[in-house]
């Protein structure tokens, strides 16, 4: 890890996020002045596509890979090779730098879009019919939760002043509007993920590189304990 810098020092560092969770892939690279983002539906081509972009946006800043000083990741739940894409990029460029990573969940880059204390709930499709979602906005937020869309209906009908946002497709977004109006489709911003990793990155809240790895959206359950943030675990 690079240390040439304190953690209070973060905030005028150029750092670099990644969100490849999904099919909408997200980058962004700032140092605390300047921002560059790009979001775009990459499809299934984020394997070719990702690099790129990042070249392209390193471009424009006028900089190079080692004038990166952290790199955050969003860490699903998500897509496999979305997923995979998204934490081998970021983990070449710590690799091949000495700098830090910050992990990032994906339900709760979609949160962070509201006002913080918002009741809401933060949602992505699972496939085969089902949705991962994830409660925020209270005083303990819930864990994720692999359901079907009925049963998740079935949750809202208890928390009728939640928000729901997200990403998912358009059946899955119908046939819950009908059941629960409040809802605010949004992609996720790669801004906040950004955002959200300096935060950390700032308190010197940063993963292993080594041991950092992604949740699936088939590796979370209706039935799986409350789900801790891992970098609390390791002694926030």
């Amino acid at each position: 890890m690079n240390t040439d810098f304190t953690f209070a020092e973060a905030s005028n560092r150029w750092m670099l996020a990644i969100d490849t969770s999904t099919e909408q892939a997200g980058l962004a690279l700032g140092d605390g002045e300047r921002l560059i983002a790009r979001s775009w539906d990459a499809g299934r081509t984020q394997t070719t596509s990702i690099l790129p972009v990042i070249a392209e946006m390193m471009g424009e800043a006028d900089i190079e890979s080692r004038d990166l000083a952290a790199v955050g990741v969003a860490t699903g739940p998500g897509t496999f090779t979305g997923l995979r894409v998204g934490l081998s990029i970021a983990k070449g460029f710590v690799l091949a730098q000495g700098v830090p990573i910050v992990g990032v969940p994906t339900l709760e880059i979609a949160a962070a879009s509201f006002e913080p204390g918002t009741p809401l709930v933060a949602v992505l499709s699972a496939g085969r019919g089902r949705v991962v979602w994830q409660r925020f906005g209270n005083e303990a937020d819930s864990a994720p939760a692999n359901t079907t869309v009925p049963e998740l209906i079935e949750t809202l009908a208890s928390t009728p002043d939640a928000l729901v946002t997200g990403e998912l497709a358009e059946s899955h977004r119908v046939t819950i509007e009908a059941a629960h109006p409040r809802v605010d489709w949004r992609p996720r911003d790669p801004a906040i993920l950004l955002w959200l990793a300096r935060d950390r990155w700032r308190r010197g809240l940063v993963d292993d590189p080594v041991t950092l790895e992604p949740t699936y959206l088939h590796g979370v359950t209706v039935t799986a304990g409350p789900v801790q943030d891992r970098l609390r675990r390791s002694g926030e």
